[in-house]
């Protein structure tokens, strides 16, 4: 979401990763943990997609602890299925923002290079003054690029404030595309899981994945499992 980054053909485009030894942990329990899910507001009077932002109610840098996206800053992943390296993931945020329905928008760039396969995808994030992370655009490896405000197209969430257990949101919401949502399926005071559905980390415009995300307080997003195809990234 950030949203976020895959390709159906489960060639991960994606920020983040979480150390193995938490998937294991996770897989061998019931959860993670739940303490206090409900304390925090969530997405509460959040209109979720929203067709317009207004640029005064935004600030000019992404520090969301969970989705932090500092300009400089890149990321590099290892794209792993059953101890079979398939390939590695590079994220960089742009230094120079870009505007998008009058926001300031941070740039974040993945290049994927899965089996030989190469592809690039960028999208746009923005954060609100509450400090929630808003996708505003993307111009995906495949499909069409879209920013919020024009044809139709409105910004989804990539990530609120203050996430909590059961919440659900519309990561975008744009014409020709099928719709994609996702929901927090378990959490604790570190560690944020979330399931992503549709193509809710692509923008390209192919349905029918489904990936969980599993995010760590100011790391961000630290891995993606990719429920369908058995895959795991995970950020080294």
């Amino acid at each position: 979401m950030l949203a976020p980054m895959l390709r159906a053909v489960r060639r991960p485009l994606t920020l983040g990763a979480l150390a193995l030894v938490a998937v294991g942990a996770l897989s061998g329990c019931g959860g993670i943990g739940q303490p206090k899910p409900y304390d925090s507001p969530g997405i509460n009077g959040l209109v979720i997609p929203t067709p317009t932002p207004t640029p005064a109610d935004f600030v000019d840098t992404v520090d969301n602890p969970w989705l932090a996206l500092e300009p400089g800053s890149s990321r590099h992943y290892d794209v792993v299925d059953s101890g079979r390296t398939l390939g590695s993931i590079d994220a960089e945020v742009a230094e120079a923002t870009e505007e998008v329905a009058g926001l300031d928008a941070t740039v974040v760039r993945t290049t994927t290079d899965i089996d030989g396969e190469t592809s690039v995808d960028t999208r746009f994030f923005a954060q609100d003054e509450d400090g929630n992370v808003w996708l505003v655009g993307a111009d995906p490896a495949t499909g069409d690029a879209w920013r919020a405000g024009e044809g139709g197209a409105e910004a989804g969430l990539a990530m609120p404030a203050d996430p909590r257990l059961g919440d659900g949101w519309l990561a975008y919401v744009v014409p020709g595309l099928p719709q994609a949502s996702t929901t927090i399926e378990d959490q604790s005071q570190q560690v944020v899981q979330t399931r992503e559905s549709g193509s809710a980390t692509t923008g390209s415009g192919e349905a029918g994945t489904t990936t969980r995300n599993m995010y760590e307080k100011g790391a961000g997003l630290v891995s993606v499992e990719d429920l369908d195809e058995g895959w795991i990234a995970v950020r080294d």
